[in-house]
Parts: structure tokens; C-alpha cells; sequence
């Protein structure tokens, strides 16, 4: 398998950059010293696997919006540490069915109170439709009445069977709107923002709270499409996370993406991760380590290198560095070309083209052509 062919992802993640390298020269009768931060060619241990960024997300989460509009009249009230009360907010949590604001209700009110009163006059003509219809008909079979005059009360007596079904329709719906000036929770979970006050003019669709459930986390994260075809769902993953040291969090693959991202070309995937004592949150960034074929190829002690200083080498379909040349801040910029190996989260295997120790450019390579003055940053890695 030829570099070009193994390290297409790489040719994708500095496609962008090679444009700058790749362009002819511009001859300048002074260019000053661009500045640069370089980073010194380290040996590293080959992994037993590739590492991905992951975000975490709550497992599911839910926009509570308003069905309709009104002024907030009250928000819940809930008990801080210190025993004072204060309005339901972020980190706060919440049972199903937990009235979580209300709305003024007087307009709601009154239309419920006139739809009652429609309702009554409704029922009372029907009532009085009945007992006309009922005499009618004694009349009518007693050869008392015409035809005529005992259609008219049998339709009579439908038109106010169907002004009284109106009515409780009517009152149905006034009820309905009545209700919904309560926003309540629908299912057990964290706040995790608010978006209303009290005195709020709140519009119908308007989103009150963000509630989340987190006794289970998803981590989220994409492969390239190398390694999607060995992720499966079910698949076993051990998540790290900076903010909890050496402790992993294990989960299960739930979800692989069907098709790649149309920006970036990769599959995202999903790891449900129980998390029982709420320690992961959502937003926090996190790491897995994906078992590949191959991984195995370099050995400990290969030069490793960013990613973000591999760029296209005016040779076709090669690759290759900046090298900094020089000592203090004043360098060189020279261009060698490398040989990659495999890639490893944003970090990369160079199996030739570079020793262990030399400085080569990871920030401003894409803009640089062999024989640029560079001027190193202070307090770049490694210097």
C-alpha cells in the first residue's frame, strides 16, 4: 500500500494548506522574518490504537416551549444549599410532571368562563328543542300536526343538539389553552439553561427550559471511513476524560453514522456511557482509543509530528515539512521532504525524512516556501 494511498486523510486535512506551498514564488526585494512556532521531533511509543476527541452529550435532551403566549407570572422556586429559595436554573434537577413556570392566566380564564356560559345557553336551547320536538311528534302522530310544521321542530331539535356539541368543543379548547399556560417537565432530567423571568413576554414556541437527561452520556466522535467499517454497534470503548486523570468511563457503541459529514468526510459515532453519579457533563471533551489494523506497523521510537506541520511537497503526491534552520529566533525555513507512516489523533508517524531532536514548523508551515526568514516565537515546545 503507497503513502499516498494510506495517508489519504492526511491529503484531506492539509489539502487547504498545500495552496499555499504549492504556489510560485514571488520574488520581494525585502521579505521580513515571518514568525513561527516550532516544535522538536520526539520519539514516541507506537499505540496499541488510534486516539479520537469526543464530546459528551446528554442522552437525550428536550427544548420545553410554550404552547401559548402570555406574561410569566411565576417561575418554581427551589431550596439552595444555604436554604434560601431561588428560581429553578442551570444544574438544577427535575421530576416528570414538575410545574416548571405559569403563565397570567386572566385571558385564559375568561375565555374558559365564556365558553361555560355559550355552553349553558346551548344546552338550554337544546333542552327546550327537546321538549318541542317530543310535542310535535305527540301532535303529529295524534294527525294534530302537519308535515311540514314537524320537520321544521325535528330540525330544530338538530341544529341545537349541534350548537351544544359546539359549545363543549368550545369549552374544550378554552380549557386546553387554560392548561397549557403551565409548563411542566416531561420527563426526569437536569436544567441545563433557562430562557425566561418572571414579567417575560413568552410567544407561543417560545423555549422556556433545556432539560437533559444525564444518567446516561453519549460520547461523540468521527473516523474516517478506514476505520468505520471495524466500529459495529455494541462494540465495547473505554472513555477518558482530562478532568478525571487515569479513571476510564466504559460504554457501548449505540450509533454509527450511515453517511460521512460533507465538510470534514467523517463517520460520527455514538458511545452511551452510564453515568449514574452525574460525573460526566455535557460539553466536557473526552478521549477514546479505536483498536485498528495496522496500528502496530510503527515501531517504538519513530518520530511523531504534528499534523498540523505535514504539507504537499512540490513533488506530487508526496508530503513534506519545514525544517528550522538556525538557532535563536533567527531561522531558516527549509523544505524536507518526509515519508508518513500512521496517524494517531493529530499526530502523525514519519518512517523517513526526519531525525529525533530537529525543530520542524507546526504553526504558519501552510504560508512558507524553502528559504523563508522565519523568526521563532518564545515559549515555543522545545525551546
Amino acid at each position: 500500500m503507497t503513502s499516498m494511498k494510506r495517508w489519504s486523510a492526511v491529503s484531506l486535512m492539509i489539502a487547504g494548506a498545500a495552496l499555499g506551498a504549492a504556489c510560485t514564488r514571488h520574488v520581494a526585494t525585502e521579505k521580513a522574518s515571518r514568525p513561527v512556532r516550532v516544535e522538536k521531533v520526539a520519539a514516541e511509543a507506537a499505540a496499541d490504537g488510534l486516539r479520537y476527541s469526543a464530546t459528551i452529550q446528554p442522552y437525550e435532551q428536550v427544548q420545553v416551549a410554550f404552547k401559548v403566549g402570555g406574561y410569566v407570572r411565576e417561575l418554581r422556586q427551589v431550596a439552595g444549599p444555604d436554604g434560601a429559595t431561588h428560581s429553578l436554573q442551570q444544574g438544577d434537577p427535575v421530576a416528570r410532571g414538575t410545574v416548571l413556570a405559569r403563565l397570567n392566566t386572566a385571558d385564559y380564564d375568561e375565555k374558559v368562563n365564556q365558553a361555560k356560559a355559550q355552553l349553558a345557553e346551548s344546552e338550554a336551547n337544546l333542552a327546550r328543542a327537546r321538549a318541542d320536538f317530543a310535542r310535535a311528534e305527540s301532535l303529529y302522530e295524534g294527525r294534530a300536526l302537519t308535515r311540514p310544521d314537524y320537520d321544521a321542530a325535528s330540525a330544530g331539535l338538530e341544529a341545537a343538539v349541534a350548537r351544544a356539541e359546539a359549545g363543549r368543543a368550545q369549552l374544550e379548547t378554552a380549557q386546553i389553552g387554560l392548561r397549557d399556560s403551565v409548563l411542566v417537565a416531561p420527563a426526569d432530567g437536569i436544567v441545563l439553561s433557562r430562557g425566561v423571568e418572571v414579567g417575560t413576554l413568552a410567544n407561543p414556541g417560545s423555549v422556556g427550559f433545556v432539560i437533559a437527561d444525564l444518567a446516561r452520556v453519549k460520547a461523540v466522535f468521527g473516523v474516517p471511513d478506514k476505520l468505520v467499517r471495524e466500529i459495529q454497534v455494541g462494540t465495547p470503548f473505554a472513555v477518558t476524560s482530562d478532568a478525571f486523570g487515569a479513571e476510564s468511563f466504559p460504554g457501548r457503541v449505540t450509533a454509527v453514522a450511515a453517511a460521512a459529514d460533507a465538510q470534514s468526510r467523517v463517520f460520527a459515532v455514538e458511545v452511551t456511557i452510564p453515568n449514574p453519579n452525574r460525573q460526566l457533563k455535557a460539553g466536557m471533551i473526552a478521549t477514546v482509543e479505536v483498536a485498528a489494523r495496522g496500528a502496530s506497523e510503527v515501531a517504538a521510537g519513530s518520530p511523531m509530528v504534528s499534523v498540523a506541520a505535514v504539507v504537499k511537497s512540490a513533488k506530487p503526491g508526496s508530503f513534506a515539512v519545514f525544517v528550522a534552520d538556525g538557532s535563536g529566533e533567527s531561522n531558516t525555513a527549509r523544505a524536507r521532504e518526509i515519508t508518513l507512516g500512521r496517524i494517531s489523533g493529530n499526530r502523525v508517524a514519519v518512517t523517513s525524512g526526519l531525525t529525533v531532536g530537529e525543530r520542524v514548523i507546526v504553526s504558519g508551515a501552510s504560508l512558507l516556501i524553502d528559504g523563508d526568514r522565519v523568526r521563532v516565537i518564545p515559549g515555543s515546545e522545545g525551546e
